[in-house]
């Protein structure tokens, strides 16, 4: 009798990447191939959300930062130099020239140097503190004003020279990253607080190395959701967990964009530097100025309430330079800047971006049953629920003999429903490919059935 093989994945799976609803799966349950402009919440896939054009400077922009400041967030713009009030819409003049090219948390604006001190490359605010990086050395301040305390340093050296690249704050703590190095420093009191002139561990500043293999590749390749810190650097991107001084991370760990390493491959190698990250709604935005058509219009989204943190590429009809989170409204919004163009788009917005129809996808791993012979595909299947008018197409993919076949297009409201489509293919593996040309669907599930002789294998995605 002919022995029925066991395919390669889960007999029976619904939800993608998801967490809670694959906990009982092996790791690998939902992985997708591929996704393109896709949400995956808690094993749902959904088109991600569109894009309008919130405003345009008057010239071009050289670089970009949020502010939080009395008026409200803002996003500070050098090269035209303007403030868009996130908002009111609106452009006012602003001098930059004082205000370095630095992410803060605010201060008013981005970090203002009280100091002569004009060329420093990365900062942030701690307690009552500000802290610059030059180099491998870092300074501290006080800048209340209220009595002129004498400032202090502290250099990182720990066996290299290893220049700062971006300081990441959490109250009087910090990481630092070098390009080669990561840096958990906990601020000291520093000297002028030490009214005993006693030996006092408080008032030194604690500097630990926790990586000598990893660094930052571009300054604004780092962001943080909670304890976690993820950050750009040139293998891929990274995640430390770190939190008031302990940390839990693994020196020289692999990149967490190892099952996307095509794309990253395509990154443009000489703007590496210029990538920028920002965090919003649970979210991990990273810009990549990708080689070709793809050039600077892509944002790769992470969540990180799924298993698998990778969540799609965001491709947009424009350049995205850069990213960055504000408020709008009293709501932490997601906003992509255009440089060239000098354009501020507020991202995850209506149902187009900016009038261009969103075009989404999802590629199922390929179904490998395991035997030297070919099998036949009867038919796959897709369950989701339209949620208004839709258009959907759904694709089969055959490997040995190469092909794509269209199985199923429909453009109506179906409410909850399942589609079938015989595929009716024979071939040694193949794949389900969904895309969405309009609408917003909730797609739970996609699948594909084979047999061989007579017997049926399910294998549900």
């Amino acid at each position: 009798m002919p022995r029925e093989i066991k395919p390669d994945g889960d007999l029976r799976f619904e939800g993608f990447a998801s967490f809670p609803n694959s906990a009982s799966f092996s790791p690998d349950s939902g992985m997708l191939e591929y996704s393109e402009n896709m949400e995956l919440n808690e094993g749902v896939a959904t088109p991600r959300l569109g894009s309008v054009l919130a405003g345009t400077a008057d010239s071009a922009i050289e670089y970009a930062c949020a502010a939080s400041s009395t008026l409200g967030d803002s996003i500070l713009l050098w090269g035209s130099n303007q403030r868009f009030n996130c908002d009111t819409g609106l452009f006012t003049s602003v001098n930059l020239a004082a205000k370095q090219k630095a992410r803060g948390q605010g201060y008013q604006d981005a970090l203002t140097m009280e100091t002569a001190d004009t060329d420093f490359v990365a900062g942030a605010n701690i307690i009552e503190r500000l802290v610059t990086a030059k180099g491998d050395k870092l300074k501290f301040s006080l800048y209340s004003g209220n009595q002129p305390y004498e400032p202090d340093s502290a250099y990182l050296v720990q066996g290299t020279y290893d220049s700062i690249q971006a300081i990441e704050p959490d109250i009087n703590a910090m990481l630092v990253f070098g390009k080669r190095s990561i840096y958990s420093v906990n601020a000291g009191l520093g000297r002028q607080a030490n009214v005993n002139r006693m030996p006092n561990p408080q008032v030194f500043h604690q500097i630990q190395k926790i990586s000598s293999q990893d660094g930052l590749a571009a300054k604004d390749g780092i962001c943080r959701m909670g304890s976690q810190v993820l950050f750009m650097d040139t293998d891929g991107i990274k995640v430390v967990k770190y939190s008031g001084g302990k940390n839990a991370y693994e020196d020289g760990s692999s990149p967490i964009t190892l099952m996307i390493q095509d794309i990253m491959d395509m990154i443009d190698p000489s703007k590496l530097t210029q990538i920028t990250a920002a965090s919003c709604d649970g979210r991990c935005y990273f810009t990549l100025p990708l080689l070709g058509d793809y050039n600077k219009s892509v944002v790769l989204s992470l969540n990180l309430a799924n298993k698998n943190p990778l969540e799609s590429v965001y491709v947009y009809p424009q350049s995205i330079d850069s990213v960055v989170s504000a408020r709008k409204d009293g709501k932490l919004r997601l906003w992509g800047i255009n440089y060239a163009q000098g354009k501020i788009y507020l991202l995850g917005e209506g149902t187009t971006d900016a009038g261009t129809p969103i075009v989404s996808k999802i590629r199922s791993r390929s179904y490998m049953f395991q035997s030297h012979s070919e099998k036949k595909y009867d038919d796959c299947f897709l369950s989701l629920d339209t949620k208004g008018p839709a258009e959907v197409e759904m694709n089969f993919i055959s490997v040995n003999p190469d092909g794509k076949w269209l199985m199923d297009r429909f453009s109506a409201n179906l409410g909850t429903a399942v589609r079938r489509a015989l595929t009716n293919k024979k071939s040694m593996s193949g794949k389900l490919e969904i895309v969405v040309k309009s609408g917003r669907p909730c797609i739970y599930s996609i699948g594909l059935e084979a047999s061989i002789v007579g017997k049926s294998i399910f294998s549900s995605f």
